[in-house]
């Protein structure tokens, strides 16, 4: 019993270092085989900004012309606040900055890779080559412990991870948070570490209350006037995701999600 008890703590003992080993690697390598995506993702900034101050003279007069300068004004100040938000996040990610804080954050922590199902639902969902599934970790226990005792047991993901807690609603055996999560992770991929910022400022904003998009009638209302579902905050879309596998699982109409099901898996975030 001793023996197999010492074979059990020194085989997890190797199964942590060889993750964190792995942490440390993928700093290099992401940094090289993301930064075409990064890179480009930060001279649209740029364009952005430049566009921004060649039409600024020629749109302040017509504010101004129409009486309209203070509305423009707040416009243009949220506007330049969503730009900055991106700038910063796109050079963290520009030189690696989600690798070092996931090697950090992973560090106190049990990580294990997607299991063959999970990966099999949410290929069904997104697609087989939707993420870089591989990379993907399943982050449990540790310092996490404590932040879920604080946020109430609540899984949220950062970047490549997701991070679930062992008691309560949101445990690795509720498939449809697992699916929510990894929509995050999707996310990332797409947008860059700004859907973090943007996850996180609906949540402020709205006390918590940013995942409900309306249901099925909803979502019919919402096709109905064009609405895409790039129109949802990022809450709204991992909902619309774990909704739709719920409700696959459980049998019940989808015909409503397929439009917006459709354009996530297409990447029109």
């Amino acid at each position: 019993m001793y023996n197999k008890a010492m074979q059990r703590t020194i085989s997890a003992n190797f199964l942590w270092l060889g993750e964190r080993l792995r942490d440390l690697f993928m700093w290099p390598i992401n940094l090289v085989r993301d930064f075409p995506i990064r890179a480009g993702r930060l001279l649209r900034t740029f364009a952005r900004a430049i566009s921004a101050i060649l039409f600024f003279v020629p749109e302040f007069l017509d504010a101004v012309r129409n009486r309209e300068t203070f509305s423009w004004l707040r416009m243009k100040f949220g506007r330049f606040a969503d730009w900055l938000h991106q700038l910063l996040t796109q050079l963290f990610d520009l030189f690696g900055g989600p690798e070092i804080a996931e090697f950090l954050i992973h560090f106190t922590a049990k990580t294990t890779p997607l299991s063959g199902e999970e990966i099999g639902i949410i290929s069904r969902i997104l697609g087989p080559q939707a993420m870089r599934y591989g990379d993907i970790r399943v982050v449990e226990g540790g310092l996490f412990d404590l932040i879920f005792r604080l946020n109430g047991n609540l899984a949220f993901a950062t970047w490549h991870s997701i991070n679930l807690p062992r008691t309560g609603r949101h445990t690795r055996e509720n498939r449809g948070i697992v699916v929510h999560e990894l929509t995050h992770v999707y996310q990332y991929e797409r947008v860059g570490t700004r859907y973090l910022g943007e996850a996180i400022y609906m949540l402020i904003k709205t006390k918590r209350d940013c995942y409900n998009y309306g249901g099925t009638q909803g979502l019919i209302d919402a096709c109905a006037i064009g609405r895409q579902y790039c129109h949802y905050n990022r809450e709204q879309q991992a909902m619309i995701t774990q909704d739709y596998y719920n409700r696959s699982e459980q049998g019940l109409a989808v015909d409503s999600y397929e439009p917006f099901i459709a354009q996530v898996r297409s990447g029109e975030l």
